[in-house]
């Protein structure tokens, strides 16, 4: 037997589930007279033989209404004969060891109420007759929508069922019946694809919150490749078993008591999750022109549940620690609150950002004894908090963040300690037309763009709109503020520095940038009141109540400062804020400094080499970190000052230790980079090596594997179209080696997979045939 999304199942088989019952649900039953109920055609096949006169090519709906025309009673005794449940197995029982709340049939028969007649754990209600249970844990609500033999009253239906007969016939009892589908997760049992109609309606009637946590029971035997990707197309996940394994397999349930109903206090109210009810509503176009989502748009319709939900809920339903990783623009924030609103918890949930090692310290001691589920944003900014959270056996972690491999390549313990990594970069086809088709019709393109690879979930909602793109925009803001007042424009791109590097705007920042230019507070904030629609207050852990502080609105905008902002305005915001502010006044310093001084921001904004080394030299007189001179080498090495860029990682190297492994993995980017284009010498060749055989020193030595993995991936592709002899194969089969070992079915990081995949097909066509 093989279960999707496994542990998510079996959770629903206990919390509590809904089930559709069709005819292969009762193949281990038998009538009173012993024999086996009619599936698939034999019933059509019985029906001719009982009824001869009847014609042979009516398909079983339309016989049954023909013979129903003049032997209805004849016909209806014939039924209730063959359906009339008279013995079945006992493995059947096992159903009293789960918890269905709510059970449909397309089915005739009368099983159900055989199996838990006189149970002492369970009692079949007939919520047609009774109406549904209220409060009653004994009680399974069961509804027969194509009538039954136990109800002389029901008219008995054979086909697939009828949506619009059934919604015109009696609309209130449809209606009802579709929201008692949508309480709970779904398991659909004994159907087939003849059932496809059937199916289809139940899948449809099923709304987007629950139809992610659906399943199909599928033969081993009797079902093709086929007809499972048809299922997977009504987003059922699958189980491969027959009625006897799956009923077996219930057995194991037997000691599972039904859910605790335990209630945890939330000694964090500040960082609960809102219901539906509490959130204040805002327009959805918001979302889709870029704006950082929010409570509204999580539990908005328009706002679907891509694929990877369920592989998140999965591993948290195994009890593991999950990072979603992914680019710029991917949907990792939106995904962290979806299953922070959406997943089922017995236990506190915290949605948390920018945690501190003495607040991680106050959740530990409060949270100590009560299972917690805490979902955590911004992660680079509560490293050393997530080394000690993730020590305490009550909590469990999701978390978001972008860089993985920047964190592979830091001190962040937790990520070797019951963790699962999901890259959520790559969108399928069937996600990306879902998504284009909830971008609100005032919006969206007339004409349909197709996901191209590549494609960021952003850069594909932003080619179906008929809005600005994120580029327009953000040269329209500094445009707009130009007119104004320069100076809005460096209080934007200052406020997008400072965002982009885990930190938020505060007065004191503001003060000291600003310096001499404003003589009082007043005057900055009526600046800041005219950059009012792109900044907002911030009241996060970095605010203290001694001043202000305020944060960019669009995480979006900010994130594309390194691309997007006019290069000179940006080196001299740069300059600006590198010789007046003082890091002890920069909040959240230590998160700060990791990103702030990236060698790709400075490549774009300082051009000359010259003014580039200045301002790094500035930034390393102020704070005399070797990683600073990791930096400032990677800058020169990109700028093709490669006899420098030497000069530097070896002051690096220097003070860092020859044991500090990023350093060591810098300069052999480095080396390798100054002599990758050179032409082929002896020298050449060995530098390459050299360079080559220190990553390896790397990934041997350094407990962060990734990180030195994809560098020597990389290194190996280039390598092979410089020389493409053994030695090259040799770089390209270790590099296979490694990146395989970082990837799995659940742990794919993009980057790692993008690289195996260019590292598998130069292999394929670089071996002998």
């Amino acid at each position: 037997m093989d279960i999707e999304s496994k542990s998510t199942f079996e959770r629903c088989l206990v919390e509590g589930i809904n089930i559709f019952t069709g005819a292969g649900f009762s193949l281990l039953a038998k009538d009173k007279q012993g024999r086996s109920l009619p599936i698939g055609d034999q019933l059509r096949q019985e029906l001719l033989s009982e009824f001869p006169a009847s014609p042979k090519t009516l398909q079983l709906p339309q016989l049954c209404t023909f013979i129903s025309r003049s032997k209805k009673e004849d016909l209806n005794k014939y039924i209730k004969s063959r359906f009339d449940i008279g013995e079945y197995s006992r493995i059947y029982r096992y159903l009293e060891n789960i918890n269905p709340k709510y059970i449909f049939t397309t089915n005739v028969d009368n099983l159900l109420e055989s199996v838990f007649s006189g149970s002492p754990k369970k009692y079949i209600n007939n919520a047609r007759l009774n109406g549904v249970s209220f409060r009653d844990k004994s009680s399974i609500d069961y509804i027969y929508l194509h009538g039954s033999v136990s109800d002389e009253e029901s008219s008995l239906i054979f086909g697939d069922l009828d949506i619009a007969n059934a919604f015109s016939n009696d609309p209130n009892r449809w209606n009802f019946f579709r929201s008692l589908m949508n309480k709970y997760p779904t398991l659909f049992w004994g159907y087939a694809l003849r059932d496809a109609g059937t199916l289809q309606v139940f899948a449809e009637a099923i709304e987007d919150s629950n139809k992610k946590n659906s399943w199909i029971i599928v033969h081993p035997e009797y079902t093709s490749d086929d007809e499972i990707e048809y299922y997977r197309s009504l987003d059922l996940k699958i189980i491969v078993s027959d009625t006897e394994s799956f009923l077996e397999y219930l057995k194991k349930f037997e000691s599972s008591a039904s859910a605790a109903d335990d209630a945890y206090d939330n000694p964090f109210p500040e960082y609960s999750i809102p219901t539906h009810a509490d959130i204040k509503h805002r327009a959805i176009q918001d979302f889709y022109e870029g704006a950082t989502p929010n409570w509204s748009d999580v539990y908005s319709p328009r706002v679907t549940k891509l694929r990877f939900y369920s592989t998140v809920e999965e591993q948290v339903n195994r009890g593991k620690n999950v990072l979603i990783t992914g680019g710029p623009a991917t949907g990792k924030s939106t995904l962290l609150m979806q299953v922070a609103a959406f997943h089922d918890f017995k236990g506190v949930k915290l949605l948390l950002s920018d945690i501190s090692s003495a607040k991680a310290k106050t959740i530990a001691t409060k949270l100590s004894d009560v299972p917690s589920l805490l979902f955590v944003d911004n992660l680079q900014t509560s490293i050393e908090a997530l080394n000690y959270l993730s020590t305490i056996k009550s909590l469990q972690l999701v978390i978001a963040e972008r860089d993985y491999a920047y964190l592979s390549a830091s001190n962040a313990k937790f990520l070797r300690r019951n963790i699962e990594v999901i890259d959520i970069t790559s969108l399928s086809d069937v996600d990306a037309q879902t998504v284009v088709q909830n971008i609100p019709v005032d919006i969206r393109d007339r004409k349909t763009h197709e996901l191209v690879e590549g494609d960021s979930l952003f850069e594909l909602i932003e080619r179906n709109c008929r809005t600005p793109s994120i580029k327009d925009r953000f040269n329209n803001v500094i445009a707009d503020l130009r007119k104004k007042d320069e100076k809005l424009v460096e209080l934007f791109l200052l406020a997008c520095y400072l965002h982009t590097c885990r930190s938020v705007t505060s007065m004191d920042v503001l003060y000291s940038y600003f310096g001499r230019t404003y003589n009082h507070y007043q005057e900055l904030y009526e600046l800041i009141g005219i950059l009012s629609s792109s900044l907002s207050e911030y009241a996060g852990a970095f605010a203290e109540e001694e001043q202000d502080y305020f944060a960019i609105r669009s995480n979006l905008l900010a994130d594309h400062i390194s691309t997007i902002a006019p290069t000179k305005d940006l080196a001299y915001m740069l300059e600006t804020f590198h010789n007046n502010v003082p890091r002890f006044c920069v909040p959240n310093f230590d998160s700060f400094k990791r990103k702030a001084y990236d060698a790709r921001l400075f490549e774009r904004a300082f051009p000359n080499v010259k003014d580039g080394e200045e301002i790094y030299d500035v930034i390393y007189q102020k704070h005399q970190s070797p990683f600073n001179l990791q930096q400032k080498a990677l800058y020169l090495s990109r700028r093709k000052d490669h006899q420098r860029a030497f000069e530097v990682i070896d002051e690096a190297i220097a003070r860092g230790g020859s044991r500090n492994w990023s350093i060591k993995n810098s300069y052999a980017i480095i080396k390798f980079r100054a002599n990758i284009d050179r032409k082929d010498t002896t020298d050449v060749r060995k530098a390459l090596d050299e360079s080559m055989d220190a990553l390896e020193q790397c990934h041997s030595a350094d407990v962060r594997k990734a990180f030195h993995a994809m560098s020597y991936a990389d290194h190996s592709l280039q390598y092979w179209k410089k020389y493409r002899d053994s030695t090259a194969v040799s770089y390209l089969e270790k590099a296979q080696e490694w990146l395989k070992e970082e990837s799995d079915a659940d742990n794919r990081i993009g980057n790692v997979m993008r690289l195996l995949r260019q590292v598998d097909r130069v292999l394929l066509s670089a071996r002998p045939r």
